[in-house]
């Protein structure tokens, strides 16, 4: 039998539109162009989603092929990744297969409605809400609501009410029948018992039941399992949502990065960046409050996350700095940030240098010297975190972060706190510097942003508010592994030619990580955290290595340390 095919079916999984479903008629749509110019028929926003080209690609109908299609790169900046292998030109898409338009940016899934029972999906794929991991992400802009105003565009749908409670009913009738099923069995097993024994009623006689053996778990090195680590820390280790912004210390306004309205030869206008060098030859974005910029984009980033872990049975967690105050860490700026225009001073005031075009570069927000096209005396600017929400493990209650964190002055650590009623339990600190050695074993635990979400459903009691509510529930990933190499980021004793320009880190074997890790606790065999994750970094043939900032660092956040005598 012939299944028609009504809908062509995109599900957004990441990227501003994560959890939207779009649809788009099969029989009106030959073809299906993707990009942020707002020509296209699916249309990604086009300050936030910055790894997507204006006309990234398109996904076509196979001229004289029934139910065969296409997705094509329009020689996109950042390409185009089917079921994570990238697309060369063109290939071959089936319905459930995954789309993600650049590293980093949106992912979502191809699929028809109704799907023919003969076209399968090349990998399964989970339908869950996605977060943006840190680390590694594209800090972009805020967000912004849009309204499509009868465009024509196609319906942006949701996860509805009545989806959400029908599949609560159901899982409610199957807990029921299960719960009256195992009774049932219970009585059954009790009367068996029951006729087995008759003989024996009313003697007092000793029954001995045979106990499972007790199984004692593999210990690692002559210290605790990965299993026993995991167990006795899981609950100690926190999933970490954050956003910030920069803002004028005078008035509190947003800072944003200024950009220059200039006229295409067609007519168009396309707005570039502006940049400015300061006095010590650096160059920064060229930035001003949001009343007195004509065109620009926001010094911003939202919906990023990353891990941390409880040090103090008051509520104090540490992290990486670029997770609780990100603006003290490198600005990754949106794609059409570059190639810029740099302004120079002359005898008629600020104009062009049509010689020198900026390319990209690495700039620490906090340390801005420009603002307003001058030189800033005072702390005129300063990063605020937008939210800053902490979750234990399995739980789905936010808890936001009190007050502004203690942040380090010479290595990614940061210390936040939560208030909250009960004392909690800390993990155990050792600062290993002087017996880490290439070798050891290790255990990382934190959460990975490509791990699979966890949701739940959950009923309202709230009478203003019946509307059941999807939520992610943080579920750690246990990652063991070994220490690879030792790095030094200071010259000292009789090796003091031998030191590493990246800095004190522990290079790291456990490779199962990545971005929305950071933060998270590095454990030795006997269960104390010796190292803070931090970074990865890899090349094209995949070769990947990850570090850890040694616990000394975040020790001293936790008391108070002499630096001078």
């Amino acid at each position: 039998m012939t299944t028609t095919v009504d809908r062509f079916v995109i599900r957004h999984l990441s990227g501003t539109k994560a959890n939207q479903v779009e649809e788009f008629d099969y029989k009106k749509y030959a073809e299906i162009s993707f990009g942020r110019a707002s020509s296209n028929a699916l249309r990604f926003d086009p300050e936030h989603d910055t790894a997507v080209s204006r006309e990234h690609g398109k996904i076509v109908k196979d001229t004289g092929e029934d139910l065969r299609f296409s997705i094509i790169d329009n020689n996109s900046r950042n390409g185009i990744f089917v079921n994570r292998n990238r697309v060369n030109g063109s290939a071959i898409l089936q319905p459930g297969d995954e789309i993600q338009l650049g590293q980093g940016g949106p992912v979502f899934q191809f699929d028809l409605n109704p799907r023919p029972a003969g076209l399968l999906m090349n990998t399964q794929v989970i339908e869950v809400p996605s977060f943006k991991p840190t680390s590694e992400i594209s800090l972009s802009g805020m967000p912004t609501l849009t309204d499509d105003g009868g465009s024509g565009m196609p319906q942006k749908v949701g996860l509805g009410k009545q989806t959400v409670e029908r599949m609560m009913s159901t899982e409610r009738t199957k807990t029921t029948r299960s719960v009256l099923l195992g009774a049932a069995v219970v009585l059954v097993v009790l009367a068996g018992l029951g006729y087995a024994f008759r003989d024996k009623l009313g003697k007092r006689e000793t029954v001995v039941v045979n106990q499972p053996p007790v199984i004692q778990q593999v210990k690692a090195d002559n210290g605790l399992s990965v299993e026993q680590i995991a167990a006795a820390n899981t609950n100690k280790v926190v999933f970490i949502e954050f956003g910030y912004k920069l803002i004028f210390t005078p008035t509190g306004d947003d800072i944003y990065h200024q950009y220059m309205p200039i006229k295409q030869k067609d007519g168009s206008i396309r707005e570039v960046a502006l940049y400015v060098e300061t006095a010590d030859g650096h160059i920064e974005p060229v930035l001003d409050t949001k009343k007195n910029v004509q065109a620009g984009r926001p010094i911003a980033m939202y919906g990023a996350s990353g891990s941390g872990f409880v040090v103090s049975p008051q509520g104090h967690i540490m992290t990486n700095r670029h997770v609780a105050a990100a603006w003290n860490s490198y600005y990754s700026f949106p794609q059409d940030a570059f190639p810029g225009l740099l302004l120079v001073k002359g005898p008629k005031g600020w104009q062009v240098d049509p010689n020198r075009a900026v390319e990209p570069f690495r700039w620490v927000p906090a340390e801005t010297q420009f603002f307003g096209r001058k030189p800033m005396s005072g702390k005129v600017i300063e990063g605020v975190n937008t939210y800053l929400d902490v979750t234990f493990n399995k739980n789905e209650q936010r808890f936001p972060a009190q007050g502004k964190p203690t942040v380090s002055m010479k290595h990614d650590v940061a210390i936040i706190k939560v208030d909250l009623a009960e004392t909690l339990t800390p993990v155990k600190l050792r600062d290993a510097d002087k017996d880490i050695a290439a070798g050891q074993t290790i255990t990382v635990m934190g959460y990975p942003g490509i791990s699979p979400d966890v949701v739940v459903g959950e009923y309202s009691s709230d009478f203003s508010n019946r509307n059941p509510q999807i939520i992610k529930v943080p579920d750690a990933t246990v990652t063991p592994g070994n220490i690879g190499k030792i790095l030094r980021g200071q010259a000292t004793g009789k090796a003091a030619a031998y030191y590493s320009e990246f800095g004190d880190y522990y290079q790291l074997t456990a490779n199962a990580t990545g971005a929305g890790n950071s933060g998270g606790p590095v454990f030795d065999k006997d269960g104390n955290v010796i190292g803070i994750f931090s970074a990865s970094t890899s090349r094209e043939d995949a070769t990947r290595i990850t570090f850890a900032i040694p616990i000394k660092y975040g020790m001293e956040l936790m008391g108070r340390r002499q630096v001078v005598d």
